[in-house]
């Protein structure tokens, strides 16, 4: 009867706690919607370590570039949601679905945990006769001003819109192939004004002249410059990079990576490697980053109906 009692009992625990078992049981994978060398790519290694000492699993990150972005979310999207594949999604991949096919539904991804954020800065070429957002306001309002971006529809392309309609203003679109063709078209006076997180390293030169900065918080790089809003101007900060997965995923595997998510970017060296990008940590777990999300999708969808882009 003893043996056949510790039997149930023991048979009894082992149900307990195979039915309360910690997330993970296994290794994660991180589909990253780019290739390698990229800033999507470089926020999600710049956390990885981290995330495998606190998670005690190998956490694969699996590269899939195309179509900016969208092949490698879709590719994500393909794998069961069962909590062991997650997507890093830079803004573009979850807000811009209006002016272009998608080969996935936004509604089936799941938001996880937003990682980080960009420093973005209004920034005019060498030879343009202002110093600051009045003398910019009040030149464009006499003048054709033209702007560069990374392409049409965007993260620049969508942050020099928002910044004209806030700042009252009509500036000129006009796109190039990438962030340093963008950037040597106004260091060169090819054109007047670009809004973009790559411009930070010139700010100390007197290749551009800085404007201000529409984050909450000044570059750590050039603290002096201002922040547009405190001038007046209030731009929304679209520029983030954050975790998902698909919809059905279960519930602890979304909170666990959160979790682990967070504690990592307490981490020093972490905050570190992000700084060295000119990113910043931006925690926001799965309810806050859903509605992070949707303030994006809101901002694009007013942009590119303004534009005229919407299918």
């Amino acid at each position: 009867m003893r043996k056949l009692l510790a039997a149930a009992a023991a048979l009894a625990m082992l149900g307990t706690a195979s039915a309360h078992a910690a997330w993970p049981e296994k290794n994660v994978r991180v589909v990253v919607p780019f290739a390698p060398g990229g800033s999507t790519d470089n926020t999600m290694r710049a956390i990885h370590p981290a995330l495998e000492e606190i998670l005690g699993r190998t956490v694969t990150i699996e590269n899939v570039g195309g179509a900016a972005g969208l092949v490698g979310t879709a590719k994500g999207l393909q794998a069961p949601a069962d909590g062991y594949t997650f997507i890093m999604n830079p803004t573009s991949t979850l807000a811009n679905i209006y002016s272009r096919e998608m080969p996935y539904d936004v509604n089936e991804i799941e938001p996880v945990a937003n990682t980080s954020s960009s420093w973005v800065v209004v920034a005019v070429q060498p030879n343009l006769p202002v110093k600051n957002l009045e003398e910019l306001i009040t030149y464009a309002k006499e003048n054709t001003l033209t702007y560069s971006s990374t392409g049409v529809g965007g993260i620049t392309h969508i942050y020099a819109e928002l910044f004209s309609a806030a700042a009252g203003i009509k500036m000129t679109h006009v796109p190039y192939r990438g962030s340093s063709e963008a950037l040597n078209a106004l260091m060169g006076g090819h054109v007047d004004v670009q809004v973009d997180s790559n411009i930070l390293p010139q700010l100390k030169t007197d290749s551009v002249i800085g404007i201000g900065y529409i984050n909450r918080q000044p570059w750590p790089g050039d603290p002096e410059l201002p922040l547009l809003r405190d001038q007046g101007v209030v731009v929304p900060e679209l520029s983030w990079f954050g975790l998902t997965t698909r919809k059905g995923a279960p519930q602890e595997a979304i909170d666990g990576m959160a979790a682990a998510v967070e504690e990592a970017l307490k981490r020093e060296e972490v905050e570190q490697r992000l700084l060295n990008m000119g990113l910043f940590p931006n925690f926001q777990g799965p309810e806050e980053f859903a509605e992070q999300i949707k303030i994006s999708q809101e901002a694009f969808h007013k942009v590119l109906s303004d534009l005229g882009m919407i299918q």
